[in-house]
C-alpha cells in the first residue's frame, strides 16, 4: 500500500523550531486521536472523549489547538526535542533538516515472523533554522512564521476533512495493530517521529523503526489564516 504523503517548507529562527514542528505535529494528532475504548463484548465498545486546550506560542505570532493529553504531550516533545537538540549541535548560519510525523499500522504474519509495519500517512516538514541578527529581523521573522503555520494548520484541516482511506476500526483483539494504546487518556492511531539533517537523501533516525524500512518521498503541497476558529469549527464538525 502506497502511503499517502504531504510535504511543508519553513523558515524559522532557532527559537521557533520546537514550536513550529509541535503545532503541525500537534494538530495532526489531534484528527488522528480518538478517545479511548472502552468494550463491553467484542464488536460492542463505547468512546471516550478527546479533549482540547488553546496552546499560545512564546516565539511565534499564534496560536493553536492541541489534545488536551499530557502523556501525549510528552511523547511527542521528546520526539521533537531530539531533532531540536539535533540542528542545535551543528555550528552554521543556516541548518536544514526534515522531520516527519508517519501513521502506521500493523498486520500479523506467520510465526515466527515479526509484525509487518505498513505506513498509510506521512507528512514531512522541510526546514530552514536561521540566526538573526537583529530584533528588527527577529520580529519580522515571528510574524512571518505564525502565517506560513496558519497556512499549514488550515492545509492540514482541509487534508484530513476529505474522504481518504483511514485503516478499519479493529476488533478487541487486534486493537493494538491500529492504535496506540499505551496511553491512559487517549488513542491516537500508531505513529512515529523520524527526522533528519540536510535537505537531500538521507537515512532518517527512527523510533520504532525495522531495518529495511524507508520513508516514501514526499509530494509538495501549497501551504492563509484565522487558525484557532478554523480548528473548533472543524472539529464541531
Amino acid at each position: 500500500m502506497n502511503a499517502r504523503n504531504q510535504q511543508f517548507q519553513l523558515t524559522v529562527e532557532s527559537r521557533q523550531l520546537k514550536e513550529a514542528v509541535s503545532c503541525v505535529f500537534h494538530t495532526l494528532l489531534l484528527h488522528r486521536s480518538v478517545g479511548k475504548f472502552r468494550y463491553k463484548a467484542e464488536g460492542s465498545y463505547s468512546v471516550g472523549v478527546v479533549g482540547t486546550e488553546d496552546v499560545d506560542c512564546d516565539y511565534v505570532d499564534l496560536t493553536y489547538v492541541r489534545a488536551n493529553s499530557p502523556e501525549l504531550t510528552d511523547l511527542l516533545e521528546s520526539d521533537v526535542g531530539a531533532f531540536c537538540d539535533a540542528i542545535g549541535s551543528v555550528p552554521q548560519t543556516v541548518v536544514s533538516g526534515r522531520i516527519a510525523l508517519e501513521f502506521f499500522q500493523k498486520r500479523k504474519r506467520q510465526w515466527p515472523l515479526p509484525e509487518d509495519v505498513v505506513p498509510w500517512e506521512i507528512w514531512q516538514l522541510q526546514v530552514d533554522v536561521v540566526r538573526v541578527e537583529s530584533e528588527n529581523e527577529y520580529h519580522r521573522l515571528r510574524d512571518s512564521v505564525g502565517e506560513c503555520l496558519g497556512d499549514a494548520v488550515l492545509t492540514v484541516c482541509g487534508a484530513v476533512n476529505r474522504p481518504l482511506y483511514l485503516p478499519k476500526m479493529p476488533i478487541q483483539s487486534d486493537l493494538s495493530l491500529v492504535f496506540d494504546t499505551r496511553l491512559s487518556d487517549i488513542q491516537p492511531y500508531l505513529f512515529r517521529v523520524v527526522h533528519q539533517l540536510g535537505s537531500g537523501p538521507g537515512d532518517y533516525h527512527r523510533r520504532m523503526l525495522k531495518p529495511g524500512e524507508t520513508l516514501l518521498p514526499g509530494a509538495s503541497e501549497g501551504l492563509s489564516t484565522t487558525v484557532r476558529k478554523l480548528l473548533k469549527d472543524t472539529l464541531s464538525l
